[in-house]
């Protein structure tokens, strides 16, 4: 078996579910060149950027409560580590960051001197959000 492998796990639909999932598809954007979610991931390190994963996909893969809980998991553990960093540079030249700016769970966030500070926005709309989806559930008896 070689190094350069890629691995690449189709449904019947063809689907590539490795390297292109469907549930991210719709979070791409387009700035000078299309930014995947994957790429400010990629940024923020395993545990936030791990959080950031669930809130991407939380309305697109079925399991909108799962999703959100996992992000709160991710960043309150986050929040625990001492040597955390409670922003994200967002300066005019991060193609990357700038291309998210405008997501519902960056809106929380406050900017300020190029960066987005991160640690209270981003916990404030997970846990605003599963209130909403637990309330939901309940009305219907879930």
């Amino acid at each position: 078996m070689t190094d350069n492998v890629d691995v690449i796990t189709k449904t019947s639909d063809n689907v590539d579910l490795i390297n292109n999932p469907q549930h991210y598809a719709c979070e791409a954007v387009t700035v000078s060149y299309t930014v995947e979610p994957i790429e400010l991931c990629e940024m923020c390190g395993f545990l936030l950027g791990n959080a950031l994963k669930y809130l991407f996909r939380y309305q697109h893969k079925g399991k909108p409560l799962e999703d959100l809980m996992k992000a709160q998991y991710y960043l309150r553990r986050y929040k625990k580590r001492k040597d955390h960093v409670n922003s994200i540079g967002w300066y005019q030249d991060n193609k990357i960051a700038l291309a998210f700016k405008d997501k519902d769970f960056f809106k929380y966030c406050d900017v300020a001197e190029g960066s987005l500070f991160i640690d209270d926005g981003l916990l404030q709309f997970v846990d605003e959000k599963i209130a909403e989806y637990q309330m939901k559930s309940v009305e219907i008896g879930k």
